[in-house]
């Protein structure tokens, strides 16, 4: 397995090209649970290739996570991380709700929100600020796409059960609460890992192998997101205009579809 699609290509900045095939690529793999267990925020960090706006988080908006908060393993919380690819840095956020998980990318202007509305079924949108569009997958469409995901690992950044394949060699203090250090190798990539055992997402992740090195690291972690993170407003998206996703097959004279469906690697929607 490898870190990152082969055209990801030398350290530096990645070509507009390559940014779309790697978008392609992590969608797939992030949704596909017949894929093989990748870690989803490291095939996320080479959109940061282009590098993002500076979002300063305020540090006393809300509560941090603390150890005296209730454990549970998908507690919601708001997580900002810097994400470090070669020697290329930026941001990622993740939301996590009881029954919705959303993440930013602030360098390249979306969000993608996964809802999940019954105990087998699944909602998905991916909102495109720069284009002032939504694509919306129903939980039919999911179906059909067979894209159902692994909420566990969606909701915390890798699997927990990967865990079971790396050696435990240390515990510490991070963010108030138990940080747990996991070393190995996965599908021939060496994995470094602190692990927040309340919170179930990494504190620090690097993945080194085929001259790729990835690093994520935690920045900060509220029980509720602070104010001028870049969650979705609702009020300002109903304003975009919204695609059905089932309906990709009739718009490739969009441009905008047409240009979804070419990094998708297809011309049609199924």
């Amino acid at each position: 397995m490898s870190v990152a699609p082969a055209d990801f290509g030398p350290p530096g900045p990645v070509t507009a090209e390559r940014l779309r095939a790697l978008c392609a690529f992590m969608e797939d793999v992030a949704v596909n649970a017949e894929k093989p267990p990748i870690f989803i925020s490291l095939l996320l960090a080479a959109l940061f290739a282009v590098p993002a706006a500076a979002h300063e988080a305020h540090a006393h908006a809300v509560p941090p996570i603390a150890a005296s908060v209730a454990a549970t393993s998908l507690q919601p919380l708001a997580a900002r991380y810097e994400l470090k690819v070669n020697q290329t840095v930026g941001e990622w956020y993740l939301w996590r709700d009881t029954n919705s998980v959303e993440m930013a990318n602030p360098a390249t202007g979306q969000n993608t929100i996964w809802q999940r509305t019954a105990p087998d079924d699944y909602s998905y949108r991916r909102i495109f600020h720069n284009d002032r569009r939504v694509v919306e997958y129903t939980p039919g469409e999911i179906r059909t796409r067979n894209a159902t995901p692994d909420w566990a690992k969606l909701a915390s950044v890798i699997s927990p059960q990967l865990l079971d394949e790396l050696k435990r060699s240390g515990k510490k203090t991070a963010f108030g609460q138990s940080a747990v250090h996991y070393t190995g190798k996965v599908g021939g990539q060496k994995v470094d890992l602190w692990w927040l055992e309340q919170a179930q997402l990494p504190a620090r992740l690097q993945m080194i192998g085929n001259g790729q090195q990835m690093t994520m690291v935690l920045k900060d972690l509220y029980a509720k997101s602070p104010a001028g993170w870049p969650r979705v407003d609702e009020d300002k998206i109903a304003a975009y205009g919204l695609i059905d996703a089932a309906d990709f097959g009739d718009m490739e004279s969009d441009p905008f579809v047409a240009r979804l469906l070419q990094q998708e690697g297809h011309g049609h929607a199924h």
